[in-house]
């Protein structure tokens, strides 16, 4: 029964401090009415040459601008996605070998008024993949770990893209 009421109290006191320290969710309306999300939906990104930036584009822009959504370019991401296959385990009979696809992504975000960097960043993702004997399963194999590597980086660029300007 101690025990019980000593963790509500603990669990009280905590949001308490926490509350006093300025703590806002992320997302959160701020009191003048603006939001994260309206901020990232002034994040313009740039087009990319290749297929994976390409991937990791338009996992930012879904979930920054969704259809639809309409606002002033208040700042532009750059991004430079490079990604590679790297052979993790290589048997002598070349029926079984497991890979992993590298991608790393370095981001800016230039302010569209002045043109200076603000906040620079890299992303960066691994996804093993397995490698068969079937062509046709080795390339959907990674074009998958591509798709998936090029998803988690988008979903970190966007986060601290998030926490950088709930910040600024």
């Amino acid at each position: 029964m101690f025990a019980k009421h000593a963790m509500r109290s603990f669990a009280l006191v905590g949001l308490l401090a926490l509350s006093a320290c300025g703590y806002q969710p992320l997302y959160a309306t701020n009191d003048d009415g603006s939001s994260v999300s309206q901020k990232l939906a002034e994040v313009s990104v740039a087009q990319q040459s290749d297929r994976v930036g390409q991937l990791v584009r338009n996992e930012i822009v879904r979930s920054t601008r969704p259809v639809g959504t309409q606002a002033q370019d208040r700042y532009y991401l750059n991004l430079q996605a490079k990604g590679n296959a790297q052979t993790l385990i290589d048997t002598a009979d070349t029926v079984h070998r497991r890979l992993s696809y590298n991608l790393t992504t370095k981001f800016q975000l230039v302010d569209a008024s002045t043109r200076n960097v603000v906040f620079s960043g890299s992303a960066f993702s691994r996804i093993p993949y397995d490698r068969l004997d079937a062509s046709f399963a080795n390339v959907q194999a990674r074009v998958n770990a591509e798709e998936q590597a090029a998803k988690q980086v988008g979903q970190e660029v966007r986060t601290r893209l998030a926490a950088f300007l709930a910040t600024n």
